[in-house]
C-alpha cells in the first residue's frame, strides 16, 4: 500500500484496555467514567465520593450490585476520547483546558460547586452526546492512571 495522499479511516479502536474488580453493590454501565475506590474496587466515577482514582472509560456494563467486592470485574479503556455531558458551559476558548468529572456521564471545566476534584482529561472538541446535549470531547490519555 503506498503512502497516503488523503486521509485513510484507519478504524482505530482503543488498545490499553485493563480489567478491574467491581466493587459490591455496583452498577457500572458502558461508557462511564470510572475510578478505583480507597479499596481498589471499580465505581462510576462521582466528585461527591472521597478518595477516587480515575482510571478510564468502562467499555461494558457490569451489574455487581447484588454481588461482593470483586465478585465480578469490568474492561476498561485507558487511552482515546469520548463526549460526556457538559455542565458548567464550556466555550471554544476553553480547548486544551483540564476537564474534571461531576458524574460518570457529566464532566466540566473548572472546579465550581464540586466537593471532590477528579481530572479524567482534556478538552479537545465541543461536541453533542449521543442524546443531543451539549457535550465535550474529552482526551483521557494524559490523565489517566
Amino acid at each position: 500500500m503506498p503512502s497516503l495522499t488523503e486521509p485513510y479511516e484507519a478504524k482505530h479502536r482503543p488498545t490499553l484496555i485493563q480489567s478491574y474488580p467491581v466493587a459490591a453493590a455496583t452498577k457500572i454501565f458502558k461508557g462511564a467514567l470510572v475510578g478505583v475506590n480507597a479499596s481498589g474496587y471499580l465505581v462510576p466515577m462521582s466528585h461527591a465520593t472521597a478518595n477516587l482514582l480515575f482510571v478510564g472509560i468502562a467499555e461494558e456494563s457490569v451489574d455487581n450490585s447484588t454481588g461482593a467486592n470483586g465478585d465480578k470485574r469490568c474492561n476498561v479503556a485507558k487511552s482515546g476520547s469520548a463526549v460526556y455531558a457538559d455542565v458548567a458551559g464550556a466555550t471554544q476558548a476553553d480547548v486544551g483546558k483540564t476537564v474534571n468529572a461531576f458524574s460518570d456521564n457529566e464532566v466540566q471545566i473548572g472546579t465550581f460547586g464540586l466537593t471532590n476534584v477528579y481530572v479524567v482529561g482534556t478538552l479537545v472538541a465541543l461536541e453533542p452526546t449521543s442524546t443531543g446535549a451539549s457535550g465535550l470531547r474529552v482526551r483521557i490519555d494524559t490523565k489517566v492512571n
